[in-house]
């Protein structure tokens, strides 16, 4: 049974026909010193009584999921008994406590090879985006900027984790067709935070949603634009500017510090990629996560001459 509730870290009601909806939480983590990104992320399928997702962590130039130094990614595991997402324990060792709603949280992971510990407390109040230009994916949700601090080990070798990052919480039905194609890129600090949802088209790209906080005050993004470079297929650079609602811009350049590639969903490829922002104030740490639906991005490598 799924327990329900109103808040932003409680499973919600779903219609009883909505087989594909699904909740979802992600929480993202890095070592830019050792180009290393951790990933706790499940998702749920409540009408379903199932669950996937779990630990991933990856460094440098690690690629794909059999490379990776840590993947155990699961799907269509059978929810048994009561499970409150606000104080959740699952069978394939995670576990995910809400200290202080909307603001603190607790996660471990722990298997025979590896353990995962990380406190998330936000930096910002939560962001409840509405769903222009994303309905596919959900009708509900969160991204949240905060600090990430504790570690993780792997096979005997400890990484410490001590970065500003972000979460992500999303419900809603979620249908991947087949021309799923979006760029989803961000960056924080202590002092500022920006988000950028992009639509793809060559190199340039129209950014169309997000947000862009500033010494604690955030405001949505009313436009915006990314060039996306790439030398021999991989991503190499990433020029954006954007435009809040009030009147605040932000200029950066970003290179890409690791990268790694995965089916996060079926029929949907997600590219993503530790990034190194350089910031008119400065240097931020994030993300560019470049999201293909599976026949695009074979459509995409055929064009190249890299596929049959």
């Amino acid at each position: 049974m799924f327990v329900t509730g109103d808040s932003i870290d409680s499973f919600h009601p779903w219609p009883a026909e909505a087989l594909n909806w699904t909740e979802a939480a992600w929480f993202g983590a890095w070592a830019p010193e050792h180009a290393l990104t951790v990933y706790l992320y499940h998702w749920f399928r409540p009408a379903l009584g199932i669950y996937g997702g779990g630990c991933i962590v990856w460094i440098g130039d690690t690629g794909v999921p059999w490379e990776a130094p840590l993947f155990q990614y699961d799907v269509n595991r059978p929810v048994r008994g009561d499970l409150d997402l606000r104080d959740m324990t699952l069978d394939n060792g995670f576990r995910l406590r809400v200290l202080r709603p909307g603001h603190d949280y607790e996660m471990t992971f722990r298997n025979p090879r590896a353990s995962v510990a990380l406190r998330f407390t936000a930096t910002t109040a939560p962001d409840l985006t509405d769903r222009r230009g994303t309905s596919d994916f959900f009708a509900g949700h969160v991204d949240q900027p905060g600090r990430y601090t504790g570690h993780v080990e792997i096979e005997g070798r400890r990484y410490a984790v001590d970065c500003i990052g972000i979460r992500d919480r999303s419900w809603g039905p979620r249908a991947i067709g087949d021309d799923v194609r979006m760029g989803y890129c961000h960056g924080e600090t202590e002092d500022l935070a920006f988000l950028a949802f992009s639509r793809p088209s060559g190199s340039d790209e129209e950014i169309y949603k997000g947000y862009l906080s500033l010494d604690g005050v955030r405001h949505d993004v009313v436009r915006g634009s990314r060039r996306v470079s790439h030398v021999d297929g991989r991503l190499s650079h990433i020029a954006l500017e954007l435009e809040d609602e009030a009147g605040r811009t932000l200029t950066g350049h970003g290179t890409p510090l690791n990268r790694f590639s995965y089916t996060s969903y079926p029929n949907l490829l997600s590219h993503h990629y530790l990034m190194r922002w350089d910031l008119p104030n400065g240097s931020a740490f994030g993300e560019e996560q470049d999201l293909w639906s599976v026949p695009l991005w074979r459509e995409h490598r055929q064009a190249a001459g890299g596929m049959r």
